[in-house]
């Protein structure tokens, strides 16, 4: 048995899997039965959400998995020990400086031995994070851990490639959906004869294979120039969020705006996004705000009690973001953290309680009241902050003319569009 196997399996389904569930409001996984359960595999995934985008896998597959690390995030030997006991590995780039590249021979060396083992490797092979709905290049590095590894086991291993496609309905919110596709593996063994008589070509057209794979199972957005005309319709202007996350329809949709792209309509979207920023408010705010109903009547206590209870660990979270993050792709990893260490607030909190006086029934009323309503916090926020602070916001956006007829103009023809491309 390997000896960090029960710590991992413990904080794999003990604790990721209970807080992710908690996190997101739906985790919906796709194809999970294309991963072979006794072959080493090598997943290869977008990167779009910081280590999350890693938990998500790491939770959703029977795999003892290992996975790539950018090397920056090493260097404490406390954080070290725990990064290894969670099977996080580190990869030098050519930015690290031109000696740490040789100490990736020794991490690529690691790979060879998981994967000897029938463990899964994950790679994110777009090499950095964007927090963006597109497929960037896929580096060719994985490549080299694939072909290295079948030559030194004189290709025994039978290495299954999986390419996953990870898409969030919201990636910076809580209590958001998100969903998992995993494509049918690549076996590497069918490049045998191909890498032997031509290395680098093969390798490129694994590459570019596995980009392709990508592409279709999560949302790509083939435009960069355009990109935010592309977000507009086919995100901001979106209330649905299932459909978001279905990659066959949000791509043939990308398609058909692909097909409409003139000066014009580039003009009134940017105008749009624009406005909209200037009351620092999205088109999504106005199109689709948040809505008192029914439900949160009835929740509404629930709501009360959760805000204010968590009020000090939300504050924590607006300062670890406003003083410290530059790149806002890791906002929602730093909430999921904080999110981590509620029980232990609510025990301090309990303890306070207990220093004060409050017997031991309250005490405990107080910790299982503040488990139930903790994913009621950012729907609460959401509708505190809607109904305060956004609703005058909207109101003088929307006395807006101009923004209102381009917007109205807008959504015709997305409808117009979309309903064409569906029939």
């Amino acid at each position: 048995m390997r000896k960090n196997y029960l710590w991992y399996q413990f904080f794999r389904y003990g604790v990721i899997r209970p807080a992710l569930h908690l996190f997101y409001s739906d985790i919906k996984v796709i194809g999970r039965e294309h991963v072979p359960e006794n072959k080493p595999v090598m997943f290869i995934a977008n990167h779009q959400n910081s280590f999350l985008d890693a938990l998500h896998i790491v939770n959703n597959t029977r795999h003892f998995v290992h996975f790539l690390t950018r090397a920056e995030a090493f260097g404490n030997p406390i954080l070290d020990r725990f990064f290894y006991s969670l099977n996080m590995l580190p990869v030098y780039r050519a930015r690290d400086g031109f000696g740490t590249i040789k100490r990736n021979e020794k991490i690529f060396e690691e790979c060879y031995q998981c994967l000897a083992r029938n463990d899964a490797l994950l790679v994110f092979a777009e090499a950095s994070q964007v927090m963006g709905r597109r497929i960037r290049p896929l580096s060719k590095g994985f490549t080299r851990i694939v072909f290295g590894v079948e030559e030194k086991y004189n290709w025994e291993l039978d290495l299954q490639i999986v390419p996953v496609g990870i898409s969030y309905g919201n990636h910076r919110k809580s209590r958001t959906p998100v969903r998992i596709e995993y494509s049918e593996p690549v076996p590497a063994l069918q490049y045998k004869q191909a890498y032997q008589d031509d290395d680098r070509e093969t390798a490129h057209q694994v590459k570019m294979q596995i980009e392709d794979r990508l592409k279709k199972l999560t949302l790509h957005i083939p435009n960069k120039k355009y990109y935010d005309l592309y977000q507009l319709m086919l995100d901001d202007l979106e209330s649905n969020r299932e459909e978001l996350l279905d990659p066959e329809l949000v791509n043939r949709r990308a398609t058909v705006i692909s097909n409409q792209l003139n000066g014009e309509l580039v003009e009134e979207s940017r105008f749009l996004l624009e406005t909209a920023d200037q009351y620092d408010l999205t088109v999504r705010d106005v199109v689709d705000p948040v809505s008192f109903d029914l439900k949160d009547v009835i929740l509404s206590p629930g709501y009360f009690f959760s805000l204010l209870n968590n009020a000090p660990p939300y504050q924590l979270v607006r300062w670890l973001v406003n003083s410290y993050l530059e790149d806002e792709a890791f906002e929602a990893s730093v909430k999921f953290l904080v999110g981590l260490m509620l029980p232990f607030y609510y025990i301090l909190i309990a303890f306070i309680l207990f220093l004060a006086g409050v017997s031991l029934p309250w005490i405990g009323g107080y910790i299982l009241a503040s488990l139930a309503t903790a994913p009621l916090f950012v729907r609460g926020k959401d509708l505190l902050e809607s109904k305060l602070l956004d609703k005058k916001k909207r109101s003088t956006l929307l006395d807006d003319e101009k923004f209102v007829e381009q917007l109205e103009k807008l959504k015709d023809l997305r409808s117009r569009l979309f309903r064409q491309q569906e029939d």
